[in-house]
């Protein structure tokens, strides 16, 4: 069977371009589905004061004459700071203004749980409201590994609040110590969205990089998703501008000259693509 029912491009590897040429660029690079970018202190190509209904319908149109369309939105947060919980209900009603099903964020640090719990019943009801999934994001924080976050699922235990597990981040924020292939199974039950992400770690150094090009073990990965029996969304994230050491890493000399984006896609696509010809349809 297929592994991947949806694949978008996101839009932070054109961290430093405007939105509409990194749809643009989304668009040249062969996607249908594109995940545009809202990360706080990352890649910013939608601002939460901009987020308007006015706007929402100018970026609909936007994507409907570049033959773009958007299932999740990336919009990620610390759930657990007032302000950028209140910017997170705009992003879902932005999110569902704009078509897309999804939003993916971080949630905060483990020692605000309880700020998080109550935040989230408010989120649940605008989520409700725009019909929109809360992809909560495997991210080092209240969710990590599938392993250690099963449990926030289980409490929550809603259609609309759902897994996104991220493969980079995941191994990034383990020290590289978690195989992913393994880690996922435990959330197979809440699993809704996939970001594709790779990073090489050596010593202290950590670099994102295309797809197959770092230390995720990306044929095992694809072998274990496909005992999951159903197709998934997924995003690619290529944030190859993002480096630095474990504990701190964040995007450098931005914007990256378009042909070197257009190679970390090429590059990312091909490797999948490939893998994906091994498994059985």
């Amino acid at each position: 069977m297929k592994l991947f029912e949806i694949v978008s491009l996101g839009t932070n590897l054109c961290k430093g371009y405007s939105f509409e040429k990194a749809l643009d660029i989304v668009k040249k690079s062969g996607f249908t589905y594109v995940e545009p970018s809202s990360i706080i202190n990352m890649c910013e190509h939608v601002r939460p004061e901009e987020m308007t209904a006015e706007y929402a319908s100018k970026v609909k149109a936007m994507l409907a004459e570049k033959g773009l369309k958007c299932y999740a939105l990336s919009g990620h947060v610390d759930l657990t700071e007032e302000k950028q919980f209140h910017d997170f209900l705009k992003k879902i009603a932005f999110a569902g203004r704009i078509g897309a099903k999804m939003i993916n964020t971080n949630s905060g640090p483990l020692q605000k749980l309880d700020i998080f719990y109550k935040n989230m019943k408010e989120i649940i009801k605008e989520a409700e409201k725009w019909d929109v999934v809360i992809g909560l994001e495997s991210h080092g924080d209240i969710v990590s590994t599938a392993k250690d976050s099963v449990e926030i699922f289980k409490y929550f235990h809603h259609p609309l609040v759902r897994l996104n597990y991220d493969t980079g981040n995941t191994l990034f924020y383990s020290g590289g110590k978690v195989k992913v292939e393994e880690d996922i199974k435990y959330g197979f039950e809440y699993l809704a969205h996939l970001h594709l992400k790779d990073i090489r770690i050596r010593g202290k150094d950590a670099a994102y990089v295309p797809i197959g090009a770092g230390d995720v073990h990306f044929p095992a990965f694809f072998k274990t998703l496909s005992t999951l029996g159903r197709k998934i969304p997924c995003g690619y994230e290529i944030p190859v501008h993002v480096k630095g050491v474990l504990g701190s890493i964040g995007p450098q000399n931005t914007p990256m000259p378009e042909e070197g984006i257009y190679r970390a896609v090429r590059e990312s696509t091909e490797y999948v693509e490939k893998l994906l010809e091994g498994i059985t349809e």
